[in-house]
């Protein structure tokens, strides 16, 4: 059976591998493109009488494709994934498949609610020298240690552009590189969990023009403008799983090295195995692949095949048709995915915690054009009054057992009835809950500082607007009564666009009502579901910590800068962990 496929994103990827495989490939057709810039479309040159060439995935006729092949940049990988899988296309998502455990959260839920499969990962453990690696490893006993290095001599990709903006990105090498690798090592530790995570970043070459990866044709116009990235080129972390394997990661953009090298090593109780080889398709290459076990100080080579550069996405291809056609496939990606965003997203705390070197991680930025606020744990102290209302509503609907209010605020941000979904609990909720909370409502109150934050904002010229969970009825008499509905803009509830948080659809809603463009505004959220929100719509996400809120659990979330009293946000300086600035 041929697989009819469209390929989402016309970029590097999608031109240089899955285009040309796809085409070389017996097990699949394309039949159609989707970009949504002009000159993408303008320049594709395959066979058009052939390939529908798209602007959006909206314009797949039903049932024209099997399999859609995402190749997008790396923020839009969650919010052009899920649509398509909740209505049951089945989608090959490219690493990284997710910036945040948010996002991970987004794609499980669109997998499920659409009976799709996602594929997804990194075509680095196709490759026969890592096959063999994983063979013998097998040899080496109880694995105690595992070693994991790609470091390129020179090799930022897409310097100044999308690659390097962490807006846009997500991150820098750690998530490039380090997906690849931790993808490698994943099968080696079975089911364990990570216990401790220790990391450190930094950014000596990502703006240097002579590190830039021109192997990959990507222009360099970024940095001739001198609008550099924001990534960092270098991360280092070191892990520890809960039975007691450690990891030590490393993954760089651009060295001093002479030669670009992976390295993976298995440390066991009764051995070592030891892969030196280059990933990728830098011409900065050892010259073949090396696989040797060491045992009682005698090191024994292991012969490996040599292939042509990038057959890794040949044989991953081969694989996809079996994987599509087992049952036992639909969520196993996303459990591979959970388990290295969490692995990246520690690293990235761990680093702010120590204040590592990074444009990254102390962020000068001038004052944006719009600020979109969420409401509750933002812009008001209203936590109380939930609970009041929660535990109300609960007792009508469900009965007098103890209501699960912790629960119900770790999904804080959220609409209601997705909140009710998420927890199994009944819609019907909803009524009595918005009805208390409209009668407890005078015990509301803004929190310290947000008026005079507000204000000054609007002094400035600055758009505001307010982006909630709540409905917006509910979200507007709030604000009303609390005398501070005139200072904004606009005010958008859940229920008033077609996707709620964390989807991006309220964000963008905003942008369009401001008339502002994403790179000239920011959302402050105290939830994970805030934060993928502006992420996901190309806003700068800031994490809000003055309320009632998991720090920990939004450091992980990775968000653009952290505030600890809404005063900050007037200033020009925004550290993410650094109290106030």
């Amino acid at each position: 059976m041929t697989l009819r496929v469209a390929v989402v994103g016309l970029g590097w990827a999608a031109r240089s591998i899955w285009l040309p495989q796809l085409a070389e490939h017996p097990a699949f057709a394309v039949r159609a493109v989707v970009d949504p810039d002009p000159a993408a479309r303008a320049s594709f040159t395959g066979p058009r009488s052939d390939i529908a060439v798209l602007a959006d995935v909206d314009e797949l006729p039903a049932g024209s494709v099997d399999l859609a092949v995402v190749a997008v940049p790396n923020h839009l990988h969650c919010a052009v994934a899920c649509p398509l899988l909740a209505t049951g296309l089945a989608v090959f998502l490219e690493k990284p498949v997710c910036l945040s455990s948010g996002e991970a959260d987004r794609l499980a839920a669109a997998e499920h609610s659409g009976g799709a499969v996602l594929l997804a990962g990194s075509a680095a453990g196709y490759r026969s020298d890592v096959r063999a690696l994983h063979r013998l490893a097998e040899t080496v006993g109880q694995i105690r240690h595992v070693e994991l290095a790609w470091v390129r001599a020179r090799g930022v990709p897409d310097a100044g552009g999308w690659f390097t903006h962490r807006r846009l990105a997500g991150g820098g090498a750690l998530l490039d590189l380090g997906w690849h690798l931790l993808d490698v090592v994943l099968p080696l530790l079975g089911s364990a969990t990570l216990d401790q995570v220790v990391g450190t970043v930094s950014a000596d070459f990502v703006n240097n023009h002579a590190c830039r990866a021109g192997w990959r044709g990507d222009p360099a116009a970024g940095l001739q403008r001198g609008d550099g990235g924001d990534v960092e080129d270098t991360a280092r972390g070191f892990l520890l799983t809960d039975d007691g394997v450690s990891i030590f990661l490393r993954a760089s953009w651009a060295s001093h090295e002479a030669r670009d090298i992976t390295m993976i090593k298995v440390d066991g109780a009764a051995g070592s195995a030891t892969l030196r080889c280059t990933f990728g398709f830098s011409p900065h290459r050892l010259r073949s692949s090396t696989l040797s076990h060491t045992r009682a100080g005698e090191r024994v080579p292991v012969a490996v095949a040599d292939e042509p550069i990038g057959t890794e996405y040949r044989r991953q291809l081969d694989h996809l048709p079996v994987l599509l056609a087992d049952p036992a496939s639909r969520g196993r990606a996303i459990q591979q995915a959970r388990w290295t965003i969490e692995a990246i997203e520690r690293v990235y705390a761990s680093a702010r915690l120590r204040g590592a070197a990074s444009p990254m991680l102390a962020t000068v930025r001038r004052q944006p054009h719009a600020v979109i606020f969420d409401l509750d744990g933002v812009l008001v102290n209203s936590f109380e009054v939930m609970r009041e209302a929660f535990t109300i509503a609960y007792a009508e609907v469900v009965g007098p057992s103890r209501p699960p209010f912790e629960e119900y605020s770790r999904h804080l941000g959220r609409y209601f009835p997705d909140i009710m979904r998420i927890m199994g609990l009944p819609r019907e909720m909803e009524a009595p809950f918005v009805r208390e909370s409209y009668r407890l409502a005078h015990r509301v109150t803004l929190f310290d500082g947000v008026l005079d934050t507000v204000r000054t904002l609007r002094d400035r010229g600055c758009r505001l607007a307010v982006a909630t969970g709540k409905s917006g009825p509910r979200a507007r008499s709030l604000l009303d009564q609390l005398g501070v509905l005139s200072l904004f803009d606009q005010v958008i509830g859940s229920d008033e666009v077609a996707r709620p948080k964390p989807a991006p659809d309220i964000v963008v809603h905003a942008l369009d009502l401001l008339g502002v463009a994403p790179q000239d505004a920011v959302m402050i959220g105290d939830s994970v579901a805030d934060l993928a929100s502006a992420r996901s719509a190309g806003v700068t996400a800031i994490a809000a910590l003055w309320g009632e809120t998991d720090e920990a659990e939004l450091i992980r979330a990775q968000p653009d800068a952290v505030l600890r009293k809404p005063e900050e946000l007037l200033s020009d300086f925004w550290c993410p962990i650094s109290g106030s600035t």
